[in-house]
Parts: C-alpha cells; sequence; structure tokens
C-alpha cells in the first residue's frame, strides 16, 4: 500500500524546515512550501489569522492527501478543489484558518496542536508578574528618560526608594481560565510562593486539588492582589473584565491579559490606570482599534507584541504534534487532537 502524500505548509511564523524536521525525526516524507503574505482582497470569508492566498494553497496541495501548515488559507473553496486531501494539521490549539464546517462536509479529518505554547505564555505570565509588582516598566521608563535627558543615575545607593514593591511569596494570584495555560502558571507561581485562586466556569471544582477554586468570577476579583486572564475568547466573553469587574478588584492591584485582547475592555482599563484602581497592567495582546497609544503612554504599562507563545521550542513541539498526529492517522490508530 501506497503512503498517502504530505504536503508541509510554511509560513512566515512558522518555517516549512521547523515540520521538515519534526517530520523526519517521526520518518515521515513530505514535501514542502511556503506561503506569501496575506492580501485583503483574497476571497477568506469564514477564516481569520492566515497567511497566503487560497488559490495557491489549491494550486500547490493539487494531489495531496494530507495538509500540515500554521497559517495556510483553507477556505471552503480550497477544500473543493482538493478531492484526495483526507487530513488537515494545522499547528495551532484554534484553527481559526480553517473552514472546519466545510471540512466536515467533505469527510475532511482536522487536527490540531492545543497547549504547545502553554509553557512559552506560562512563562512569560511570570516575567509580567514579577515586572510589574516590582516596578519594572515604571523605573524602565525613568532610566530611559534620564539618558535622553542627560540628567545623572543611579548616584545613590538609595534611589530604589522610589520604587519599593511586592514580594511574589504571599500574594493572591487570581487566574481566570484554568487550562493549560493557567495550570503552569499556578505551578511556577506556587514555586514562588503565591497563593493561586482560579474561576473556570467549565471545570468541576472537586477535580482540581492544586488550587482554590471559586465558582463566583466577582469573588476571585475581590481577593486577588493580581489578576490574569486565561479564558478562551469567545463572543459571549467579550469584555469579560470592563469597569464593574475591574471596580470589584482591591485598589492598587494589577492585572496580565496574556489570551486575547477582546477578554478586557481596554478604555475600562485604562481608565483604572489613570484613577490608581489599577497599579499596573501587562499586556501581551490589544485591540487593535483600542485605546493602545494613550494606554503605552501609562509608565505602570507593559505591552508586548504578541509574543508570548513565540519561542524555538514552542514551534518545535507543534511540529512534533503534528508528526505524531500524522504517524497515528497513517496507522489508523485514534487522533489525540482532533477536532
Amino acid at each position: 500500500m501506497t503512503d498517502p502524500r504530505i504536503l508541509i505548509i510554511g509560513d512566515s511564523y512558522m518555517p516549512a524546515d521547523v515540520f521538515v524536521r519534526a517530520f523526519d525525526r517521526h520518518g515521515l516524507v513530505a514535501g514542502s512550501v511556503s506561503m506569501t503574505m496575506a492580501d485583503p482582497t483574497w476571497d477568506t470569508a469564514g477564516i481569520q489569522e492566515f497567511e497566503g492566498d487560497p488559490a495557491e494553497v489549491a494550486r500547490l496541495a493539487e494531489g495531496y492527501e494530507i495538509l500540515a501548515f500554521h497559517a495556510a488559507p483553507v477556505t471552503a473553496e480550497v477544500l473543493a478543489e482538493l478531492p484526495e486531501l483526507r487530513l488537515l494539521g494545522c499547528a495551532r490549539g484554534g484553527p481559526v484558518n480553517v473552514d472546519l464546517a466545510a471540512a466536515k462536509a467533505r469527510g475532511v479529518r482536522v487536527t490540531t496542536t492545543p497547549g504547545k505554547n502553554a509553557d512559552a505564555v506560562a512563562d512569560l505570565t511570570i516575567g509580567f508578574l514579577i515586572s510589574l509588582v516590582r516596578n519594572v516598566p515604571a523605573s524602565v521608563r525613568d532610566v530611559d528618560e534620564r539618558v535622553a535627558d542627560g540628567r545623572p543615575l543611579a548616584e545613590s545607593t538609595f534611589e530604589g526608594a522610589r520604587w519599593f514593591g511586592r514580594e511574589v511569596k504571599g500574594l493572591r494570584l487570581g487566574l481566570i481560565g484554568y487550562g493549560n495555560v493557567a495550570r503552569l502558571v499556578a505551578q511556577r507561581a506556587r514555586a514562588l510562593g503565591a497563593d493561586i485562586i482560579a474561576y473556570d466556569p467549565f471545570i468541576d471544582p472537586g477535580s482540581v486539588a492544586d488550587a482554590s477554586i471559586v465558582t463566583d468570577l466577582d469573588a476571585l476579583l475581590e481577593q486577588s492582589d493580581v489578576v490574569s486572564v486565561h479564558a478562551r475568547a469567545t463572543a459571549e466573553n467579550r469584555h469579560m473584565i470592563a469597569a464593574p469587574q475591574i471596580a470589584r478588584m482591591p485598589r492598587g492591584s494589577f492585572l496580565i491579559n496574556t489570551a486575547r485582547e477582546s477578554l478586557v475592555d481596554e478604555q475600562a482599563m485604562l481608565d483604572a490606570m489613570r484613577s490608581g484602581q489599577l497599579a499596573g497592567v501587562a499586556l501581551d495582546v490589544n485591540e487593535p482599534d483600542g485605546p493602545w497609544r494613550e494606554l503605552v503612554a501609562q509608565p505602570n504599562l507593559l505591552l508586548t507584541p504578541h509574543l508570548a507563545g513565540a519561542t524555538r521550542e514552542t514551534l518545535s513541539r507543534g511540529a512534533d504534534m503534528l508528526a505524531s498526529e500524522v504517524r497515528s492517522f497513517m496507522s489508523g490508530e485514534a487522533l489525540r487532537w482532533e477536532r
């Protein structure tokens, strides 16, 4: 029996050679191509966050039975052009660049790589946590301003008196959502001495032994010195952290969002920073049409450009997960992460 033809489609975030190395480790032979940047004129209704021309995907993937990719657009039209296709392996937790309904209708199976970036995001969340409670954003800005103004720096041993912060030990860390990332954040924060509280309406509190689970979001907000958001974004939970929720947090508390930008009302967050309700905020995501210019002007704001999952280990782990899924598919075994 002939093995199915496999095509790897790389992109600017997850290059083809990352897939190729992983597939080699699993003894899989695959062709590989790379996508170009997206053009807004391409017809990609129903999918998001993609890179490449759907027509190019359809042309390059003709005759292949398995596609392994990260950001390639797989629309209903692409699927219609690929009758031999049997498996889509998307190296993302949420395959938003795949028309899942169309794939299902055509009997094309879809598998993903949930949790591949969990360690990376958890690491950054802890970095954010320490930076906020130790006044790193504001103090670094102060150094930059001194340098730019030609003012002296580090003239006194006691300059740190301006930046008294808190230690992680004894802090109450509230986690909204208690999935892969949040559990790793809890693991790391607990090792530093923090007390962990979590809110997740989709888990059984009795199944969690390593955190104090509350069944009410307000209770978590009221009991936390630092709140970190790790929920999956849905239409229902847009701006789940808005002015009423921030008002329930202790005055002078901190907020971290490394999940999705839609989960937090950024204008409410900005207002809370200006009033002192929030002592500091760290974001790895921001709404493109939100008040980000005003936010970055706040001295106690730390903003990174959606890099939480951007590690070499994340890419390698995702490619290995997909290669394992492809190997299982070819052996007739169950897929672990099928959608």
